[in-house]
Parts: C-alpha cells; structure tokens; sequence
C-alpha cells in the first residue's frame, strides 16, 4: 500500500513540482493550495493520511496552525515543513520535533526528507 501524503503549498509551481516528484517515487499525493482547502480535504479523506508536507507561510491558515488543526483528528500523521523564509529554529521553539526543509530544495533532499519521515510507517509500499 502506498503511503498517502498531503501536500500544501500555495505557489502552483511548487505543489506541481513537488507532487511529480513523490508520485514518480509511487506515493498518493492529495494537493491543497491552502490551509483552509487542506482541512477541508483531509476531514472528507476516508483512508489515512501519513504525512502532511506543507509551506509554512500561506494566506488564510499558516502550516503551523494546519499541522496543529489536523493533529487534533490525525494524531498519526507525520508532519515536515518547508518554507524558503523561516529558519528551523524558529519552528523548533513552536513544534520542538519539527523538521524544516528549506526551499528551494533539491529532488534527492525532498525524497530524502519524505522517505526518513515513512521510514518508521511499516504500512507504506
């Protein structure tokens, strides 16, 4: 089964990019161009969803209050962040198991940050 990731970002740019990538290395990807839009989703999403990936600085709902909002109902759901204009240690005073991936990224360093975090999810592939 393969494993199902969120993917939030609000430049179309980088949610097509980013999901061409995972999909090519056989991940769902369901993709939200906001905060308010991936809460939608994920609360009419049946099956699980194993990883949120999502922009931290967005209009409407930031990714710190989305990973904080989808927690509530998903507590399994591994979260990992990207923004090109925060630094980790910002995040890391808010969500101290945060992990950052700075944009812009490389494809080896997002399937690398994607893969670590499945890594413990016995249920994917």
């Amino acid at each position: 089964m393969a494993c199902t990731i969120l993917l939030v970002d609000d430049d179309e740019s980088v949610r097509l990019l980013v999901r061409r990538i995972l999909t090519g290395q056989g991940y769902r990807v369901i993709e939200c161009s906001d905060g308010v839009e991936a809460l939608h989703i994920a609360s009419l999403h049946d099956g699980p969803i194993h990883l949120l990936l999502t922009d931290i600085i967005m209009p409407k709902v930031n990714g710190l209050v989305l990973a904080e909002g989808l927690a509530e109902h998903r507590p399994e759901m591994i979260v990992r962040f990207m923004s090109g204009y925060i630094e980790a240690g910002i995040v890391s005073r808010t969500h101290p198991a945060a992990v950052l991936l700075q944009k812009p990224f490389t494809q080896d360093r997002l399937i690398e940050v994607v893969r670590a975090a499945l890594a413990c999810t016995a249920i994917c592939f």
